[in-house]
């Protein structure tokens, strides 16, 4: 991959990051299918990228992050105030979603063969976009979180490791049909992502490694992915509110499944 294709798909995860389709399904698929790259390390790759959107997401959210260190010394495990619910609930979230996301992520790396793994991303899409279909929201906040949602809404994040399941989307979607408003699951969903993307990254850069790729061209990446992400954060999730996107997962997932549906019936 040179370095017009990194600064490409790099500048795409910073801008599709904050819709719910599943960046790293849609990035994996235009790394593997239309730059010819490898599909273990465009799936490293993809987790490489959001750590970009993540210092985005950190910049946007520096209030609320400010606002949680700074109540660490009054931290009670809990949800008695709204930054004790919110360390709570990010603290609960990652432990949840690092474990399941280990194991997925170790599974998905004994796949072979581009047509299973895109197969793969399809239905992930496809129930993203139903997920989606169906989500109902109402006027809960931070106070109305509790230890059974943070689990919960981690172990879903967890399930993002799996290429076109929308990390966003399921972790919004989860707290929508807990009645939570749509700018409060948005926001929660992007701040749980931060410590778990973290995690994923010193996961691959000192366990796993990732070829082909020098140390500055893995810089490059990040610092595009963040730099398109800060640009596009905060239209896009006004847009992400407004737009049905269950439409377009469900429409992209369909058509990634024709080729191992032909390959069942050959």
């Amino acid at each position: 991959m040179d370095l017009s294709q990194i600064i490409i798909i790099s500048v795409l995860q910073g801008i599709i990051e904050w819709l719910p389709i599943s960046s790293q399904g849609n990035i994996i698929i235009i790394m593997s299918e239309v730059f010819d790259y490898n599909i273990e390390n465009a799936l490293k790759l993809s987790i490489i990228l959001h750590l970009g959107t993540v210092i985005s997401a950190s910049i946007y959210f520096r209030n609320e992050i400010f606002h949680i260190v700074v109540n660490l010394r009054n931290y009670k495990f809990g949800h008695s105030t709204e930054y004790n619910s919110l360390t709570t609930f990010i603290i609960l979230s990652t432990l949840s979603s690092s474990i399941i996301g280990f194991i997925i992520f170790s599974s998905l790396l004994e796949i072979s063969g581009n047509v299973l793994f895109t197969s793969i991303i399809g239905l992930g899409l496809i129930i993203t976009g139903i997920i989606q279909k169906t989500i109902k929201s109402d006027l809960k906040n931070e106070r109305n979180l509790d230890n059974k949602i943070a689990i919960a809404t981690g172990i879903l994040q967890g399930f993002a490791a799996i290429p076109g399941i929308s990390r966003s989307g399921i972790t919004t979607s989860y707290l929508l049909f807990s009645r939570f408003s749509p700018s409060t699951s948005l926001k929660l969903s992007f701040m749980m992502s931060i410590p778990a993307v973290l995690a994923a990254n010193l996961f691959i850069l000192f366990g796993e490694g990732i070829q082909d790729l020098k140390f500055i061209e893995l810089v490059i990446a990040v610092a595009f992915s963040c730099i398109s992400g800060l640009i596009s954060i905060s239209s896009f999730m006004k847009i992400a509110q407004k737009i049905r996107f269950w439409i377009f997962s469900i429409v992209v997932g369909g058509l990634l499944l024709i080729p191992y549906l032909l390959d069942i019936v050959s």
